[in-house]
Protein backbone atom coordinates (compact mmCIF):
# COMPACT_ATOMS: atom_id res chain seq x y z
CA UNK A 1 0.00 0.00 0.00
CA UNK A 2 1.37 3.36 -1.47
CA UNK A 3 0.74 5.92 1.25
CA UNK A 4 2.69 9.26 0.00
CA UNK A 5 3.63 10.95 -3.41
CA UNK A 6 7.11 11.68 -4.61
CA UNK A 7 8.20 14.12 -2.14
CA UNK A 8 11.20 12.78 -0.81
CA UNK A 9 14.22 11.54 -2.72
CA UNK A 10 13.84 7.63 -0.73
CA UNK A 11 10.86 5.74 0.52
CA UNK A 12 10.07 4.43 4.00
CA UNK A 13 8.19 1.31 4.49
CA UNK A 14 7.06 -1.05 7.02
CA UNK A 15 4.97 -4.34 6.59
CA UNK A 16 2.03 -5.19 8.34
CA UNK A 17 2.89 -5.86 11.67
CA UNK A 18 3.88 -2.51 12.43
CA UNK A 19 0.31 -1.84 13.51
CA UNK A 20 0.17 1.86 12.20
CA UNK A 21 -3.08 3.39 11.84
CA UNK A 22 -3.65 5.50 8.47
CA UNK A 23 -4.28 8.31 10.44
CA UNK A 24 -0.65 7.89 11.85
CA UNK A 25 1.12 7.27 8.27
CA UNK A 26 -0.50 9.57 6.67
CA UNK A 27 0.68 12.43 9.98
CA UNK A 28 4.59 10.86 9.90
CA UNK A 29 4.71 10.88 6.21
CA UNK A 30 5.02 7.00 6.44
CA UNK A 31 5.00 5.92 2.37
CA UNK A 32 3.22 2.38 3.18
CA UNK A 33 3.65 -1.01 3.96
CA UNK A 34 3.79 -4.23 2.21
CA UNK A 35 1.10 -6.51 2.84
CA UNK A 36 1.37 -9.82 5.05
CA UNK A 37 -1.29 -12.66 4.48
CA UNK A 38 -4.37 -13.31 7.47
CA UNK A 39 -5.96 -16.88 7.01
CA UNK A 40 -9.18 -17.35 8.29
CA UNK A 41 -10.57 -20.21 10.22
CA UNK A 42 -12.49 -21.01 7.33
CA UNK A 43 -8.95 -21.47 5.34
CA UNK A 44 -9.86 -18.34 3.08
CA UNK A 45 -6.13 -15.94 2.91
CA UNK A 46 -6.86 -12.23 2.75
CA UNK A 47 -4.10 -9.22 2.94
CA UNK A 48 -3.56 -8.44 6.26
CA UNK A 49 -4.54 -4.43 6.32
CA UNK A 50 -4.29 -2.10 8.97
CA UNK A 51 -7.86 -0.91 8.79
CA UNK A 52 -10.48 -2.38 10.68
CA UNK A 53 -13.55 -1.81 8.18
CA UNK A 54 -11.32 -4.08 5.61
CA UNK A 55 -12.21 -6.88 7.78
CA UNK A 56 -16.22 -6.50 8.24
CA UNK A 57 -15.50 -6.38 12.32
CA UNK A 58 -15.10 -4.66 14.90
CA UNK A 59 -11.61 -4.66 17.03
CA UNK A 60 -14.14 -6.70 19.71
CA UNK A 61 -15.74 -8.99 17.56
CA UNK A 62 -12.49 -9.73 15.97
CA UNK A 63 -10.40 -10.87 19.30
CA UNK A 64 -13.57 -12.50 20.45
CA UNK A 65 -13.14 -14.67 17.32
CA UNK A 66 -9.36 -15.18 17.46
CA UNK A 67 -9.92 -16.34 21.27
CA UNK A 68 -12.87 -19.09 20.02
CA UNK A 69 -10.61 -19.99 16.59
CA UNK A 70 -7.55 -19.36 18.13
CA UNK A 71 -5.55 -22.59 16.39
CA UNK A 72 -7.17 -22.13 13.14
CA UNK A 73 -5.73 -18.68 12.24
CA UNK A 74 -2.59 -18.07 10.76
CA UNK A 75 -0.61 -15.61 9.21
CA UNK A 76 2.14 -15.58 5.94
CA UNK A 77 4.85 -12.71 4.28
CA UNK A 78 4.27 -11.48 1.10
CA UNK A 79 6.63 -13.53 -1.58
CA UNK A 80 9.61 -12.26 -2.96
CA UNK A 81 7.85 -11.47 -6.05
CA UNK A 82 5.36 -9.97 -5.06
CA UNK A 83 7.63 -7.66 -2.23
CA UNK A 84 9.57 -6.98 -5.51
CA UNK A 85 6.98 -5.54 -7.32
CA UNK A 86 6.00 -3.42 -3.90
CA UNK A 87 9.51 -1.89 -3.98
CA UNK A 88 9.35 -1.31 -7.76
CA UNK A 89 6.79 1.28 -7.37
CA UNK A 90 9.28 3.31 -5.59
CA UNK A 91 12.12 2.90 -7.95
CA UNK A 92 10.41 3.23 -11.09
CA UNK A 93 9.38 6.70 -9.92
CA UNK A 94 12.95 7.57 -8.96
CA UNK A 95 13.29 6.93 -5.31
CA UNK A 96 15.26 5.27 -2.70
CA UNK A 97 13.43 2.78 -0.62
CA UNK A 98 13.75 2.11 3.40
CA UNK A 99 12.75 -1.11 4.56
CA UNK A 100 11.82 -1.98 8.24
CA UNK A 101 10.76 -4.99 8.87
CA UNK A 102 9.50 -7.19 11.83
CA UNK A 103 12.38 -9.82 13.28
CA UNK A 104 13.67 -11.54 11.42
CA UNK A 105 13.76 -14.52 14.27
CA UNK A 106 9.84 -14.14 14.28
CA UNK A 107 9.09 -14.00 10.71
CA UNK A 108 10.88 -14.87 7.09
CA UNK A 109 9.90 -11.48 5.77
CA UNK A 110 12.75 -9.98 6.71
CA UNK A 111 14.86 -12.53 4.35
CA UNK A 112 11.97 -12.31 1.89
CA UNK A 113 12.67 -8.42 2.05
CA UNK A 114 16.37 -8.98 1.98
CA UNK A 115 15.58 -11.09 -1.28
CA UNK A 116 13.52 -9.09 -3.06
CA UNK A 117 16.09 -5.83 -1.84
CA UNK A 118 18.73 -7.68 -4.30
CA UNK A 119 16.37 -7.87 -7.51
CA UNK A 120 15.63 -4.67 -7.40
CA UNK A 121 19.26 -3.13 -6.98
CA UNK A 122 19.76 -5.72 -10.03
CA UNK A 123 17.13 -3.92 -12.11
CA UNK A 124 17.67 -0.75 -10.70
CA UNK A 125 21.74 -0.74 -10.57
CA UNK A 126 21.57 3.30 -9.59
CA UNK A 127 18.89 3.05 -6.92
CA UNK A 128 19.39 2.24 -3.07
CA UNK A 129 17.63 -0.17 -1.25
CA UNK A 130 18.66 -0.63 2.56
CA UNK A 131 16.50 -3.84 4.41
CA UNK A 132 16.40 -3.71 8.10
CA UNK A 133 16.00 -6.06 10.54
CA UNK A 134 13.82 -4.20 13.61
CA UNK A 135 14.10 -7.06 15.74
CA UNK A 136 11.17 -5.92 17.23
CA UNK A 137 7.27 -6.62 16.36
CA UNK A 138 4.20 -4.70 16.36
CA UNK A 139 4.13 -0.83 17.19
CA UNK A 140 7.76 -1.38 18.46
CA UNK A 141 8.68 -1.48 13.99
CA UNK A 142 5.94 1.63 13.68
CA UNK A 143 7.82 3.20 16.71
CA UNK A 144 11.30 2.41 14.46
CA UNK A 145 9.40 3.63 11.38
CA UNK A 146 8.22 6.63 13.27
CA UNK A 147 12.08 8.02 14.41
CA UNK A 148 13.26 7.06 10.45
CA UNK A 149 10.24 9.16 9.31
CA UNK A 150 11.42 12.31 11.66
CA UNK A 151 15.23 11.51 10.77
CA UNK A 152 14.39 11.74 6.69
CA UNK A 153 12.46 14.67 7.41
CA UNK A 154 15.08 16.87 9.52
CA UNK A 155 17.42 16.18 5.88
CA UNK A 156 19.07 12.96 6.37
CA UNK A 157 20.00 10.81 3.51
CA UNK A 158 18.85 7.26 3.22
CA UNK A 159 22.09 5.80 4.68
CA UNK A 160 22.30 7.98 7.51
CA UNK A 161 18.84 7.47 8.81
CA UNK A 162 19.11 3.55 8.02
CA UNK A 163 22.59 4.23 10.40
CA UNK A 164 20.44 5.91 12.76
CA UNK A 165 17.82 3.38 13.06
CA UNK A 166 20.57 0.38 13.42
CA UNK A 167 22.01 2.76 16.35
CA UNK A 168 18.59 3.16 18.50
CA UNK A 169 16.49 0.33 17.62
CA UNK A 170 18.36 -2.15 20.54
CA UNK A 171 17.23 0.78 23.38
CA UNK A 172 13.87 0.25 22.53
CA UNK A 173 11.92 -1.32 25.42
CA UNK A 174 8.32 -3.00 26.00
CA UNK A 175 6.80 -2.54 28.73
CA UNK A 176 3.32 -3.47 30.32
CA UNK A 177 1.72 -6.70 30.46
CA UNK A 178 -0.04 -9.62 28.98
CA UNK A 179 -2.94 -11.62 30.18
CA UNK A 180 -2.11 -14.69 28.85
CA UNK A 181 1.49 -16.33 27.13
CA UNK A 182 -0.88 -19.10 25.69
CA UNK A 183 -1.13 -17.50 22.30
CA UNK A 184 2.17 -15.70 21.99
CA UNK A 185 4.23 -18.81 23.18
CA UNK A 186 2.50 -21.33 20.70
CA UNK A 187 3.28 -19.03 18.04
CA UNK A 188 7.11 -19.48 19.09
CA UNK A 189 7.55 -15.43 19.74
CA UNK A 190 8.75 -15.51 23.04
CA UNK A 191 12.11 -17.30 24.27
CA UNK A 192 10.41 -18.36 27.94
CA UNK A 193 7.62 -20.55 26.82
CA UNK A 194 7.91 -22.47 30.34
CA UNK A 195 6.61 -19.08 31.44
CA UNK A 196 3.24 -19.69 30.23
CA UNK A 197 2.82 -21.96 33.34
CA UNK A 198 2.64 -18.72 35.11
CA UNK A 199 -0.85 -17.47 33.40
CA UNK A 200 -2.54 -20.77 34.75
CA UNK A 201 -2.77 -18.69 38.24
CA UNK A 202 -3.43 -15.71 36.47
CA UNK A 203 -0.27 -14.13 37.33
CA UNK A 204 0.31 -10.83 34.99
CA UNK A 205 4.06 -11.47 32.86
CA UNK A 206 5.89 -8.72 32.28
CA UNK A 207 8.42 -8.74 29.11
CA UNK A 208 10.76 -6.76 27.40
CA UNK A 209 12.61 -7.20 24.33
CA UNK A 210 15.82 -9.40 24.29
CA UNK A 211 19.10 -8.32 21.90
CA UNK A 212 17.93 -12.12 19.99
CA UNK A 213 14.86 -9.83 18.33
CA UNK A 214 12.49 -12.05 20.48
CA UNK A 215 10.14 -11.37 23.76
CA UNK A 216 11.45 -12.14 27.02
CA UNK A 217 9.84 -12.61 30.42
CA UNK A 218 11.80 -10.90 33.08
CA UNK A 219 9.11 -10.68 35.94
CA UNK A 220 5.58 -11.52 37.38
CA UNK A 221 3.35 -10.51 39.73
CA UNK A 222 -0.49 -11.24 41.01
CA UNK A 223 -3.05 -8.34 39.98
CA UNK A 224 -3.43 -5.91 36.81
CA UNK A 225 -3.36 -2.87 39.56
CA UNK A 226 -0.46 -3.98 40.87
CA UNK A 227 1.09 -5.01 37.51
CA UNK A 228 -0.12 -1.66 35.63
CA UNK A 229 2.18 0.26 38.45
CA UNK A 230 5.13 -1.56 38.66
CA UNK A 231 5.19 -1.16 35.07
CA UNK A 232 4.31 2.66 35.23
CA UNK A 233 7.83 2.79 37.35
CA UNK A 234 9.54 0.89 35.18
CA UNK A 235 9.38 3.31 32.68
CA UNK A 236 9.71 5.70 34.85
CA UNK A 237 13.12 4.15 35.71
CA UNK A 238 14.48 2.85 32.33
CA UNK A 239 13.17 5.85 29.79
CA UNK A 240 15.91 8.26 28.43
CA UNK A 241 14.89 11.83 27.37
CA UNK A 242 11.16 11.94 27.49
CA UNK A 243 10.70 15.18 27.07
CA UNK A 244 12.04 14.37 23.27
CA UNK A 245 10.38 11.09 22.71
CA UNK A 246 7.18 9.62 20.97
CA UNK A 247 5.97 6.80 23.21
CA UNK A 248 3.37 4.48 21.90
CA UNK A 249 0.91 2.33 24.05
CA UNK A 250 -0.27 -0.75 22.15
CA UNK A 251 -3.00 -3.15 23.13
CA UNK A 252 -4.77 -5.85 21.79
CA UNK A 253 -8.63 -5.45 22.78
CA UNK A 254 -8.00 -3.84 26.21
CA UNK A 255 -9.29 0.23 25.14
CA UNK A 256 -9.81 1.08 28.53
CA UNK A 257 -6.58 -0.68 30.30
CA UNK A 258 -5.14 1.03 27.79
CA UNK A 259 -6.44 4.41 27.82
CA UNK A 260 -6.07 4.78 31.45
CA UNK A 261 -1.99 3.30 30.98
CA UNK A 262 -2.39 6.39 28.78
CA UNK A 263 -3.19 8.94 31.08
CA UNK A 264 -1.32 7.31 33.95
CA UNK A 265 1.97 7.95 31.67
CA UNK A 266 1.48 11.47 30.63
CA UNK A 267 0.37 12.55 34.54
CA UNK A 268 3.99 10.75 36.12
CA UNK A 269 6.59 10.72 32.95
CA UNK A 270 7.19 14.26 31.01
CA UNK A 271 6.60 12.56 27.96
CA UNK A 272 6.95 14.43 24.88
CA UNK A 273 3.42 12.54 23.22
CA UNK A 274 2.03 9.24 24.02
CA UNK A 275 0.01 7.48 21.32
CA UNK A 276 -2.43 5.07 22.22
CA UNK A 277 -2.73 2.14 18.86
CA UNK A 278 -4.65 -1.14 18.41
CA UNK A 279 -2.60 -4.07 17.51
CA UNK A 280 -4.16 -4.80 14.11
CA UNK A 281 -5.25 -8.79 13.35
CA UNK A 282 -2.46 -10.11 11.72
CA UNK A 283 -0.20 -9.39 14.96
CA UNK A 284 -2.83 -9.90 17.23
CA UNK A 285 -3.50 -13.60 15.87
CA UNK A 286 0.36 -13.59 17.41
CA UNK A 287 -0.24 -11.79 20.73
CA UNK A 288 -3.85 -12.65 20.92
CA UNK A 289 -6.13 -10.25 22.96
CA UNK A 290 -4.80 -8.76 26.40
CA UNK A 291 -1.15 -7.14 25.61
CA UNK A 292 -1.22 -3.41 26.83
CA UNK A 293 2.51 -2.18 26.45
CA UNK A 294 4.31 1.16 26.15
CA UNK A 295 7.06 0.83 23.46
CA UNK A 296 10.10 3.70 24.37
CA UNK A 297 13.61 4.39 23.92
CA UNK A 298 15.73 3.77 27.22
CA UNK A 299 19.49 2.56 27.56
CA UNK A 300 20.34 -0.12 25.03
CA UNK A 301 18.97 -3.89 26.08
CA UNK A 302 21.81 -5.89 27.36
CA UNK A 303 21.48 -9.87 28.03
CA UNK A 304 18.35 -8.77 30.02
CA UNK A 305 19.78 -8.91 33.55
CA UNK A 306 19.89 -5.74 33.87
CA UNK A 307 16.39 -5.00 33.36
CA UNK A 308 15.09 -8.54 35.66
CA UNK A 309 16.80 -6.60 38.38
CA UNK A 310 15.47 -3.37 38.01
CA UNK A 311 11.93 -4.88 37.89
CA UNK A 312 12.77 -7.16 40.64
CA UNK A 313 13.89 -4.51 42.56
CA UNK A 314 10.38 -2.55 42.18
CA UNK A 315 8.36 -5.70 42.81
CA UNK A 316 9.73 -5.52 45.95
CA UNK A 317 8.76 -2.14 46.81
CA UNK A 318 12.86 -0.90 46.76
Amino acid sequence: MLNTPNKYSYAIVGDSTCDLSNEIRERFEVDGYMQAYLTTPDDVDIPAVLNWTAYNMTREKFYAHLKANFKKYKSSPASVVEMFAYGEQFLSRGQDLLMIGISGIMSATYTIMLHAAKMLEKKYPDRKVIVIDSKKYSVAIGLLIIKACEFRKQGLGIEETAQKIEEIKDSMHQMGTMDDLFYIASKGRISNAKAILGTLAKIRTFADFGSDGMVNVIGKVSGFKKARKISLEYIKRTIIDPENQIVIVGHSDRLKQAQEFVELLKDHVPIKEVILQDIYPVTGINTGPGLVAAYYFGAPITDLEAEKSILNQIIKGK
